[in-house]
């Protein structure tokens, strides 16, 4: 019977027990990591709206414990959806650093590396990095470009992470994970923007871009509600313009709508951020006041008036003439248990007995 000898036989347990601590710290890493990106995961598809983007942008540097992470959109597409926070770069920019960074749609990688060697050899990558980021800085980062899943091929931007330790991103690294996240996160942002886009066409007056009878239908009933069972006073105005048909029918359709869009600008100038103005249609608006006494309705209207006597046909449309515009407006005060369609109603009574009167008017339940 052969005698094994016992020191390479316990030089072999060893060997086997290390290798699969070293598997299990692995394994064990591995679903850190895993977990980590779930969360992330969950926040980014929890994002109801882009006007979120800076918190969330918060939270994932924390989750991922990043020195930055920092966004950078088109901004044709982009711009007017998103916070001021958020930077936005012309969409032929960041195509021409996509190619600087040789970076494309077909492999989607991300670029990884030391924060200095990159800076040093692509000097145009400096506008998808945040304004304090310290030129010396000495960590690493890793660039993903977002593209639009409905449009492949299409750039939407690039997300940055950056990191103090110069080993944390490298060309070595598997990037499964990442990858995913950053497809996760545009995905988020082409949804977001195109149903928040969709929100805006279907509830915005193509025309003076204020809000449109869909706004009213679907906003005001709440308020109401709410104002019936706190005890507060609304008001509605129902502002109609005097003097607009001649403007179309002696200066044209398109002198018509820039008068349209400066009455709506000088409205927008002396309302309130919470009180609803919409286009009605035609030369008619509707101005719904919450939490407004009746004499200071009265003054709003009043205001609305003398700032729509002062829009200047000639001078908006660039021709010799001495038509003028202004306002006949109807006021009526929210009665317990009414419809928006019999206020509405009674608020346009109001703004015709103003029009009969002399027009140029403002009318309430007691003028």
């Amino acid at each position: 019977m052969t005698n094994l000898d016992p020191v390479p036989l316990q030089d072999s347990v060893q060997c086997l027990r290390d290798k699969l601590k070293h598997t299990l710290e692995l394994y064990q890493d591995n679903l850190a990591v895993f977990h980590k990106f779930q969360t992330c995961a969950t926040k980014i598809q929890s994002m109801t709206s882009l006007s979120e983007l800076p918190e969330l942008l918060d939270v994932l540097r924390a989750r991922l414990n990043l020195r930055h992470i920092h966004l950078v959109l088109a901004q044709e597409k982009y711009a007017d959806y998103l916070p001021d926070s958020i930077a936005v770069q012309p969409q032929a920019s960041l195509e021409r650093i996509l190619r600087e960074l040789c970076m494309d749609y077909s492999t989607k990688q991300p670029l990884m590396g030391a924060f200095q060697e990159i800076r040093f050899q692509t000097p145009g990558i400096k506008v998808l990095l945040p304004a304090e980021n310290s030129p010396a800085f000495m960590g690493s980062l890793c660039v993903f470009s977002l593209w639009n899943k409905y449009q492949p091929g299409e750039l939407i931007g690039f997300l940055t992470l950056i990191d103090q330790n110069p080993q944390r991103y490298s060309n070595k690294m598997a990037t499964d994970y990442i990858e995913f996240f950053a497809d996760l996160f545009a995905w988020s942002l082409v949804t977001l923007r195109d149903h928040e886009k969709l929100i805006r066409e279907n509830t915005t007056d193509y025309l003076t871009g204020c809000h449109n009878r869909n706004y009213l239908l679907k906003h005001a009933p709440r308020i109401l509600d709410f104002a019936q069972r706190k005890g507060f006073p609304v008001a509605l105005l129902f502002i109609d313009l005097d003097g607009f048909k001649q403007v179309n029918d002696t200066l044209g359709h398109d002198c018509g709508d820039r008068i349209l869009i400066s009455v709506a600008q000088c409205i927008q100038n002396i309302i309130r951020d919470y009180d609803i103005f919409i286009r009605h249609g035609g030369d008619e608006f509707l101005l719904l006041l919450p939490d407004v006494e009746q004499n200071i309705a009265l003054r709003t209207a009043s205001r609305i008036r003398k700032a729509i006597q002062n829009v200047r046909v000639s001078k908006i449309c660039s021709a010799t003439t001495d038509i003028t515009i202004s306002a006949s407006i109807g006021v009526a005060m929210h009665l317990p248990g009414e419809k928006l369609i019999t206020l509405i109603q009674r608020a346009d009574h109001k703004m015709y007995a103003s029009k009969r009167a002399s027009q140029d008017q403002c009318f309430c339940e007691e003028s």
